[in-house]
């Protein structure tokens, strides 16, 4: 069996957000999209563009926003998105010319929808006919085992919260390894291991460290730690010969455990925007804002650093409810 991708969403839904929502789910599973899509994928996309031809509306642009999604669900090997319902506005502007032809699709293909008391049209036809072939609606959920969570808000509040699960058997195959490079050196200035880092970081490595630690002799010296994927792990090993006075080093594999997390973008009561983790277990929630959306803050308003902190972590405290 593959993943399956649970899906609420608040303000209604549109491809844009639940592409970047997806995005999101990938980099966090050190994924990478592939240019080409699944054969089974390509099929039921074609499902999706005579929905879309049938309603009138079948643009480039609506065609590129569907294979974007299919891509994004085949890395993740996902063959559908579960919902329970769909939000849609509950007035007289919600049934104009453009809603027509979304309602008469949620009518056809019994798709439940949960009205809202907001104006106008919540959902674009795009995402509509995508869910058609793509979603399937349940009531009961299974969540036992999460792997990975998501929450994107775009600027008119529509929102999208993800949940990644994957049965017992699939995410025993998935167990979460890494590589650990560790070499010692004794020669090599702080402001040089400091450089090191920041190269090993933007090439990919998930963390880097150093600690102070004595040497035969009694040098003092220290240890630079990487951890990475298996596939990283000569590009890096590259870069740790290039930038540092090493001549050698340690590699090794270790399991690891970590919390589930999303990344929520949260707009401050001035506007600017700070990206927080969130992490959740046992039922309590951590609240991490970024350290450089909250130094870009600082940077553009001259605030101190802990006020933008303090406001970004309230802000994520509570403000979705969970599935």
């Amino acid at each position: 069996m593959g993943n399956r991708l649970y899906m609420t969403c608040k303000n209604g839904l549109n491809c844009n957000v639940l592409i970047q929502a997806l995005t999101k789910l990938v980099k966090q599973q050190n994924l990478f999209v592939k240019e080409k899509l699944k054969e089974e994928t390509e099929k039921r996309l074609a499902q999706v563009y005579d929905l879309l031809e049938k309603a009138g509306q079948n643009r480039e642009e609506d065609r590129k926003q569907q294979e974007e999604l299919g891509k994004l669900l085949d890395v993740l090997e996902c063959e559908k998105i579960c919902f329970s319902s769909l939000p849609e506005g509950n007035n007289e502007e919600t049934f104009g010319e453009k809603s027509v032809s979304i309602f008469h699709i949620l009518q056809k293909y019994h798709i439940p929808i949960e009205l809202q008391p907001e104006k106008g049209e919540l959902l674009s036809l795009g995402i509509v006919c995508f869910l058609v072939v793509f979603g399937e609606w349940e009531t009961e959920k299974t969540l036992d085992c999460i792997v990975q969570t998501v929450i994107e808000k775009d600027d008119r509040d529509i929102m999208v919260k993800l949940l990644l699960c994957a049965d017992k058997e699939t995410l025993e195959k998935r167990k979460d390894t890494v590589q650990i490079l560790e070499t010692n050196v004794d020669d090599c200035s702080g402001e040089q291991l400091g450089y090191a880092i920041e190269c090993l970081m933007k090439a990919g490595a998930l963390d880097a460290s150093c600690f102070p630690i004595y040497m035969k002799k009694n040098r003092v010296a220290y240890m630079l730690q990487v951890l990475c994927r298996k596939e990283q792990q000569e590009m890096l090993e590259d870069v740790i010969f290039r930038e540092t006075t090493s001549i050698g080093l340690r590699r090794y594999e270790e399991k690891r455990r970590i919390l589930p997390r999303t990344f929520e973008e949260i707009r401050l009561k001035d506007g600017h925007n700070v990206t927080v983790k969130v992490c959740e277990h046992h039922g309590q929630k951590f609240c991490y804002p970024e350290f450089e959306t909250v130094k870009k803050v600082c940077e553009e308003t001259g605030r101190a650093y802990r006020d933008v902190y303090d406001e970004a972590s309230a802000a994520a405290g509570g403000y979705y409810e969970n599935l």
